[in-house]
């Protein structure tokens, strides 16, 4: 037997992802592994819709210089573009945790043992490479712990060890992400209010075609409005002043509901997988609701402009 396949079955037989009864495997283990996959892969699209709205913002205050004069300086972009890069590092981390629970989840693959290898390998390097993000608060010390708790165990194949290295590393990936949630709400609220400032100067400055407004009167009847005459957008005018408003207001709702959600499923995960790891029962098997927010937000952020 490879060290490497040891170190799987390991894995395995530790209580991490089950117990091996004639070759097949528990239900709770099969269920830890996959809410640690689409748990981690919500992780990762929420990290990707986030650097996508921070990449938005760049774009908003390039915009708003353009219209209001309001430079947007070198040392603003570079503090915009470190925090992306923080936030992809973040993605990487998401990204390898979910290869690593998809890995311990196809034991019957020849390559699965190399694969849960590479794959923690991979996740602990992303763990210590995590760095705070532009005027965030400081990484919890317990990432990198878990980083380097994690490559010790497969590098120096600390069997007994494994079960507790993911355990403890799972819990140190919701922690980040639940010190650092202020952050990611702040980057998703100040895209929000970036755009609607900037929606709201259009429609003051009568440079906005209110003409899908009247939809809900002529589409019923396939009709279609001219350009509005000046009289009728300043009729508008406060009537979308006021839908806009709502619409800003409804989206930061939506934001910190997603990163609510997301923090509750990464908690959610983490207690599974620690019954399993001290070969407790787990009760809960279904993918929680809430991952269903998180990943309904991600999908949805840029059908719009906020």
């Amino acid at each position: 037997m490879t060290r490497a396949r040891k170190f799987c079955i390991t894995l395995i037989c530790s209580g991490l992802i089950s117990s091996l009864v004639a070759c097949k495997v528990s239900d709770d283990a099969i269920a830890a592994s996959q809410q640690m996959t689409s748990t981690a892969n919500a992780l990762n699209d929420y990290y990707s819709a986030l650097d996508a709205r921070l990449a938005g913002t760049i774009s908003l205050y390039e915009l708003d210089g353009a219209i209001s004069g309001i430079p947007f300086g070198d040392d603003d972009r570079k503090l915009s573009e470190s925090t992306r890069e923080e936030l992809q590092k973040r993605k990487e981390l998401a990204d390898a945790l979910a290869r690593l629970a998809s890995a311990m989840s196809t034991l019957s693959n020849s390559k699965a043992a190399s694969d849960v290898q590479a794959s923690a390998t991979q996740l602990g390097n992303e763990l210590i490479a995590v760095q705070a993000l532009p005027g965030g608060s400081s990484v919890p010390d317990a990432v990198g712990k878990a980083g380097n708790f994690l490559l010790q165990i497969v590098q120096q194949h600390e069997e007994k060890k494994a079960a507790r290295a993911i355990d403890e590393t799972l819990k140190a990936v919701a922690d980040l992400f639940e010190k650092e949630k202020p952050t990611y709400d702040s980057i998703a609220r100040t895209h929000d209010r970036e755009a609607s400032q900037i929606a709201q100067d259009l429609l003051k400055s009568n440079a906005v075609d209110p003409s899908p407004m009247l939809a809900p009167a002529l589409k019923p009847f396939d009709l279609r409005a001219l350009p509005p005459s000046l009289s009728m957008q300043s009729s508008l005018k406060t009537l979308a002043l006021s839908r806009l408003q709502h619409a800003t207001d409804e989206a930061m709702k939506k934001d910190e509901s997603a990163s609510a959600a997301m923090l509750a499923s990464l908690r959610e995960m983490s207690s599974r997988v620690h019954l399993v790891a001290t070969e407790k029962p787990m009760s809960l098997r279904g993918a929680p609701f809430s991952l269903k927010l998180v990943e309904d937000w991600a999908q949805s952020w840029s059908a719009s402009l906020i």
